[in-house]
């Protein structure tokens, strides 16, 4: 029920009712599991003590809302996170770095994200 879910329910790719038949596929019928924190993140009483995140969230996409919450979320839980909303692109837009600058762009954050978790080297940080 997110503003975004509701704004870019048609016409983006990904579509409000593709998202029911995903959610409802992994999770059944069982409503009660859809309130789990497991299966629902922002539904956690704590966001403490989780790993560093990078949210990348596209501004046509019925999700973009939900991934802004959760950065939210995550930063007033003193969590290292870093969100990001690509103005101009649809849900998928990542993998499309063959036509879309703004994919590049994103992969490249998310590459410097990863190594900045692992080490400036890109290898694991040891002991």
């Amino acid at each position: 029920d997110a503003p975004s879910m509701e704004a870019n329910a048609e016409g983006y790719f990904l579509t409000a009712a593709a998202m029911r038949w995903f959610w409802g596929h992994y999770l059944g019928d069982d409503v009660i599991r859809g309130a789990d924190p497991y299966a629902s993140p922002l539904r956690a009483d704590s966001l403490a003590d989780l790993p560093p995140a990078t949210i990348l969230t596209a501004e046509f996409d019925p999700l973009r809302d939900e991934g802004e919450a959760y950065g939210k979320r995550l930063v007033q839980a003193a969590v290292d996170c870093e969100t990001r909303r690509f103005e101009g692109v649809i849900h998928g837009f990542f993998g499309m770095q063959d036509l879309l600058p703004k994919a590049r762009e994103a992969v490249a954050l998310a590459g410097d994200r990863l190594r900045g978790a692992f080490g400036t080297d890109g290898r694991a940080p040891t002991g």
